[in-house]
């Protein structure tokens, strides 16, 4: 299969999860690639090396300041689309993947996949951004943007009023700060500033 065509096959569930879950399609598609060498390697369909159980698998890891091969558990799908959707709902409902989701800059969501601890690699933030700076895929996320807000204004508005009020209610300056930032973000990518 092609470098264009894995990008082709993967970007559609990618996008659907921008809407969703405010990921961008070309970090999740990087870190596809990445991780699957192009889904070359990707036993039981698990394009982004997913621990859990359903296959025992050989990995690296970077430990103690040294690359060691280990055996661990690793996720089973029945698609690659599968794959994705699970990839999205890990970084969604997992807490210290918070700063990745709604982040507009691929390079901030990369270097935050890996402070969060997404991999072992220390230099899995900068491999992130080259492949998506090489393989531009940035047009992934143009594309989703092309059709439109991800959310209504209606629920735009909601949030705003929502960081407003949270912004009155804390005494915490950095939290205020915070709560300004967003939804002064907010205005700016609804169009409202």
């Amino acid at each position: 299969m092609s470098k264009e065509s894995f990008i082709d096959q993967l970007a559609p569930a990618a996008q659907a999860d921008i809407r969703e879950f405010g990921i961008l399609a070309s970090v999740t598609i990087a870190q596809a690639i990445l991780e699957s060498g192009w889904g070359r390697s990707a036993p039981g369909n698990n394009l982004f090396g997913i621990k859990g159980s359903g296959q025992q698998l050989v990995t690296q890891e970077f430990i103690n300041g040294k690359w060691m091969q280990i055996v661990d558990g690793f996720r089973v799908y029945d698609s690659w689309s599968d794959s994705v959707r699970d990839h999205s709902l890990l970084l969604a409902h997992n807490p210290r993947y918070a700063n990745v989701l709604l982040e507009s800059d691929y390079r901030c969501a990369s270097q935050e996949l890996q402070r969060a601890g997404y991999a072992t690699d220390p230099q899995y933030a900068d491999k992130l951004i080259r492949i998506i700076e090489g393989s531009e895929l940035t047009r992934c996320d143009q594309i989703e943007k092309e059709r439109g807000n991800m959310m209504s204004s209606d629920d735009e508005n909601k949030i705003i009023n929502f960081l407003s009020t949270a912004l009155i209610s804390t005494e915490d300056v950095d939290a205020r700060v915070e709560f300004h930032r967003l939804a002064d973000e907010l205005r700016k990518a609804s169009g409202q500033q």
